[in-house]
């Protein structure tokens, strides 16, 4: 069991200071992003609004994918330009304002991006990844309760997304909330939304909570998963050392 220092033991602060465990590191970088096309493929939406024989919604349609081209290929200046013609062309263009946060925030351009998931909200109060994307951005700049808030607007459109379970999850660890974390981690395991990075979280609120022989078990379930996974290994060098403590 974790030696824990005299009466003034606080899980987070022992972690931090003891076994360098920087959660809400852990939160911004972790955190799963949600795209117009991912979301697609799992949700079936209804048909993309620019498939008609018009000219212009032609025009438009080939702009938008000659910018998620670029984006893909990590081009996120070029493709910002693409998008900004884009919604010169179409401003209620909802995935292209989307995109246009996530080029941002992969520039790291947080509060820009933050602006176009919201106008992208604003256009569409039940456009999921624009809410979800938004709290990404927000656990970038440490703002881990208005990220949760986002998380929330989510589930309150459609429950139980691996996305928003996985991004409360580790907002609550940020903030040091690691049974609600663990809350969420099992909910994601009751409903068979199973992952290497699930364990990995899980294990961490074990350790958190003082639970090593738990959290060791679901370490190793998350290695089975990744074998090379740098967070699962990172982690069992901290068993490791909370064993010996």
């Amino acid at each position: 069991m974790l030696k824990k220092p005299r009466q003034d033991f606080q899980g987070i602060d022992y972690l931090e200071r003891f076994f360098a465990i920087d959660f809400r590191l852990i939160a911004r970088d972790t955190c799963v992003l949600a795209s117009s096309v991912a979301t697609a493929k799992a949700y079936k939406p209804a048909p993309h609004v620019y498939t008609s024989d018009k000219l212009a919604d032609r025009r438009v349609g080939w702009i938008y994918h000659q910018a998620y081209a670029l984006a893909l290929s990590g081009k996120y200046l070029e493709s910002l330009a693409r998008f900004d013609e884009v919604l010169r062309l179409e401003p209620a263009y909802i995935h292209a304002w989307n995109q246009k946060g996530l080029c941002n925030y992969f520039l790291e351009r947080y509060a820009t991006a933050i602006k176009c998931f919201d106008k992208a909200s604003s256009l569409n109060p039940l456009y999921l990844e624009s809410h979800n994307n938004k709290g990404c951005a927000l656990q970038r700049l440490d703002e881990f309760g208005a990220a949760i808030e986002c998380f929330d607007k989510v589930d309150s459109i459609r429950a139980g997304l691996f996305e928003t379970l996985n991004n409360t999850a580790i907002s609550l660890m940020a903030l040091g909330d690691f049974t609600g974390a663990l809350t969420c981690v099992d909910r994601c395991v009751s409903m068979g939304l199973v992952k290497g990075s699930v364990y990995v979280l899980r294990s961490l609120c074990f350790l958190a909570l003082d639970r090593i022989g738990e959290g060791l078990f679901d370490l190793e379930i998350a290695l089975k998963f990744d074998p090379q996974s740098k967070h699962a290994l990172a982690l069992r060098e901290v068993f490791n050392r909370a064993a010996a403590a």
